[in-house]
């Protein structure tokens, strides 16, 4: 009676891991693994196992830092009950693909997997994963790009989809263009990059409008002189 007593408050109770084969994830492939259930000091009841795939960012608004919390995406592993013996041992099957359309993990922009163990009668299990997300496609090359030319991720924010999913990137330069300029700003959507990427710039003070089509992000090397063009025209 006891342990089932302090079961019910959390102690002693059953246990939820998830396992991924890997913490960095590509947009559109496919996140493999594991999770693992430890029953508790006494039986008890499961009653749903879920993950949920998150996202957190923060975007400066009038001076103030507004949090962005949003969940990607929801899997649910099982929704009927299920009954776990004391110290039981059980695994279940994980896969999820990756959304193409994010923003990428950067200064800000976290991800990561919730799994959440409903327990009846008792205090649910849950578990958190930090994940990297890393861009595909033509936003993996013009962001690559980027690095290609040596620029350095400095500040970034993410407005959320309530403010239309902009994702904000401040480069720092460390080989060329350093000693020219400090920062060189981008903001666009990843949500729509499927044929071009389009967006505005911030360089020494001016601001401006950037769009470069399929062939211009074609590949890496493709994307790194296309961007090297197109900034050495507005310095």
């Amino acid at each position: 009676m006891i342990k089932n007593f302090l079961a019910s408050l959390g102690f002693g109770a059953a246990q939820v891991d998830l396992v991924l084969d890997r913490e960095n994830l590509t947009m559109g492939e496919p996140v493999t693994g594991k999770i693992v259930l430890k029953g508790g000091e006494v039986k008890q009841v499961m009653e749903g196992l879920r993950v949920h795939f998150c996202l957190a960012s923060a975007y400066p608004s009038g001076g103030q830092r507004v949090d962005v919390n949003e969940v990607v995406a929801k899997i649910t592993v099982f929704e009927e009950d299920v009954v776990i013996k004391p110290e039981e041992l059980r695994e279940y099957p994980f896969e999820f693909v990756c959304p193409r359309h994010l923003p990428v993990s950067s200064v800000n922009t976290r991800f990561f997997f919730q799994t959440d163990l409903e327990i009846k009668s008792g205090v649910d299990a849950e578990d958190r994963d930090i994940v990297d997300v890393y861009a595909s496609g033509l936003q993996g090359h013009f962001l690559d790009g980027f690095a290609r030319l040596g620029f350095k991720h400095h500040n970034e924010a993410y407005t959320g989809k309530e403010k239309d999913g902009f994702q904000i990137i401040h480069f720092r330069p460390t080989s060329w263009l350093s000693g020219e300029i400090e920062t060189v700003g981008i903001k666009y959507q990843p949500a729509a990059v499927d044929h071009w990427i389009s967006g505005t710039y911030e360089l020494k003070g001016k601001e401006g409008r950037f769009h470069f089509s399929a062939e211009e992000l074609a590949t890496l090397e493709h994307a790194a002189e296309t961007l090297r063009q197109f900034f050495q025209r507005k310095l």
